[in-house]
């Protein structure tokens, strides 16, 4: 007995059922892949392919989820940056003494700097396509500005209690404590050549990152610390 073809046309594919439990473990998940492949290879150079690969699903998920390579990588952005606000936010600018507060916040932004390689590489990615994408996060604005806000915070309580001698823009000194934290790590391989040093010896870093903390320290004029 001959079996009838069957007609394609009147087969309607089954669309993917999520389980509601599932899904914020599964877009955990991608986005932890995510992170490591745009880090890796750049927005331009990473892969859908080689994300569901490693992250065990099916392109249809990440479609579902983030809506396609685009948005994935935005959302892998936010990612990262929300990780760092969440954990500055734990210092709590609010309460304590400034000047221990002070050195709180260069001794973290310079230890995340060093021992987060994937934000390092994302940042340093984004910028060489000019925050294209990351102009595209409302959300992204949003996160850093309680960030700025609890800095001026902090350099009104120090410069109100005396323990602060200048008062700086909390943008700029922000700043400043990046570049501090990050610029030898972001230009290791020419500036290592440059000072014939391996900027990622572990005792050179430490003496780099007492360095950080007693450059910024002593530009607020905080003595004896």
């Amino acid at each position: 007995m001959t079996e009838k073809p069957v007609n394609k046309s009147n087969v309607k594919s089954k669309p993917i059922k999520f389980r509601s439990r599932d899904a914020a473990r599964t877009q955990a998940e991608i986005l932890a892949v995510a992170v490591d492949e745009f880090a890796e290879h750049g927005f331009h150079g990473a892969r859908v392919d080689r994300i569901t690969k490693a992250a065990k699903c099916n392109s249809r998920m990440i479609y579902h989820y983030f809506g396609g390579k685009e948005q994935l990588y935005i959302a892998a952005l936010e990612n990262i940056f929300q990780q760092i606000r969440d954990q500055e936010a734990q210092l709590n600018f609010s309460v304590g003494d400034p000047a221990t507060k002070a050195r709180e916040l260069v001794e973290f932004t310079f230890d995340y700097f060093k021992n987060n390689a994937d934000f390092r590489k994302m940042t340093r990615n984004e910028n060489a396509l000019n925050g294209a994408y990351i102009k595209r996060s409302a959300m992204m604005r949003n996160m850093s500005e309680p960030l700025i806000v609890a800095i001026s915070d902090l350099i009104e309580r120090g410069s109100t209690s005396g323990a602060f001698r200048r008062k700086p823009d909390p943008a700029q000194l922000y700043l400043s404590i990046v570049a501090l934290s990050a610029h030898h790590l972001n230009n290791a391989a020419t500036l290592g050549i440059v000072v014939n040093q391996d900027l990622f010896d572990e005792d050179w870093q430490e003496e780099r990152r007492n360095h950080a903390v007693e450059m910024i320290l002593s530009y607020l004029g905080i003595q004896n610390q």
